[in-house]
């Protein structure tokens, strides 16, 4: 897949119709032990708030959780979304993390909402997700992690959690590069679409070393789903494609199972909208996939590569991780 880049895996604990909210964690949880198993480098976690498809509102539980199920993988946010909270409680949070898995505890910061805007205020009256204020309050919290002289946050240890900036934008590469954070960039976000070169030369091009990075350094996600064949792919991503749809129309649902997705997806009618999908969100055999994610990586020169993909069935979920690491060595 990518000349030995590591490889992360990314989970958002979706949830599925039919299934209960308890069930998607749980299913988070059984795939990073899994992913642990096929030899993946990292498993992250998302942030999203009052969506009905995504019930992943608390990353720094699910990590917490993580690091007792774990030994050796590292465990991530992608991201906490920083707007929302004073940096200094994310810093003893991330040091807590820290201590229970020393060495192993990434923490990706994202601006986003996270989702509907009315949220925002629920978790924050009084923020602002305005980039300069981002990046203040990230400067902050770094100072906070870095510690030195400053013996506030505890627990004290003897790493410390390693901060990432996670990027839909140049602005965002922008953001990154100034504070000297590696960089995460998310190729299968729509608002992403054909500006990664860009994003990378801009980042490299600003990059400042810091107390957390001496010299660029870089991940690209991809939404990356793997099957037996090229058609089965294409009937598991089904269920993505009617939620996709579906979003389009302001509806936050549960995914489907392919049998209730598929029938529905055969309209010709959808057939523009999933082609759309298709150019962003990689589905296929694990070779073909591979080799996008190959020649799109190389392209860019990343040094790690992230994935993460949306099925039905927890196997197949599982599955795709696996022949996608199968086809990395």
């Amino acid at each position: 897949m990518t000349r030995s880049r590591p490889l992360i895996a990314f989970d958002q604990s979706f949830c599925l119709a039919g299934q209960s909210h308890a069930q998607a964690l749980r299913d988070t949880l059984h795939l990073a032990r899994q992913c642990e198993g096929f030899g993946y480098h990292r498993f992250w976690v998302s942030e999203h708030h009052a969506n009905g498809a995504i019930v992943g509102s608390a990353p720094e539980v699910m990590l917490g959780a993580l690091t007792a199920l774990t030994c050796r993988i590292r465990l991530g946010a992608a991201g906490i979304l920083l707007p929302f909270y004073p940096p200094f409680k994310v810093a003893e949070q991330f040091q807590v993390l820290e201590a229970l898995a020393p060495g192993r505890i990434d923490l990706g910061l994202a601006r986003a909402p996270g989702g509907e805007p009315a949220i925002f205020s629920l978790l924050n009256p009084h923020g602002s997700s305005e980039r300069a204020g981002f990046d203040a309050k990230v400067a902050e919290l770094m100072h906070w992690l870095d510690g030195g002289s400053d013996s506030r946050v505890l627990p004290r240890t003897a790493t410390r959690a390693v901060p990432w900036m996670l990027v839909t934008s140049v602005a965002g590469a922008h953001s990154a590069a100034r504070l000297g954070l590696p960089m995460c960039f998310n190729y299968s976000a729509e608002q992403s679409r054909g500006i990664e070169a860009a994003v990378f030369a801009a980042y490299r091009a600003g990059f400042t070393p810091s107390a957390w990075l001496e010299r660029p350094y870089t991940a690209m996600m991809f939404f990356a789903l793997a099957a037996a064949s090229a058609e089965q792919a294409r009937y598991l991503f089904s269920s993505r494609a009617l939620w996709r749809i579906r979003l389009d129309r302001g509806q936050r649902l549960p995914l489907e199972p392919p049998e209730v997705a598929c029938p529905i997806m055969s309209d010709p009618a959808h057939a523009a909208r999933i082609a759309g999908q298709l150019e962003i969100n990689l589905v296929g055999d694990a070779a073909g996939v591979a080799g996008r994610i190959a020649d799109i990586a190389g392209r860019v020169g990343t040094d790690e590569i992230g994935v993460t993909n949306w099925v039905y069935h927890l196997a197949d979920r599982v599955d795709s991780f696996r022949l996608l690491k199968a086809a990395s060595s």
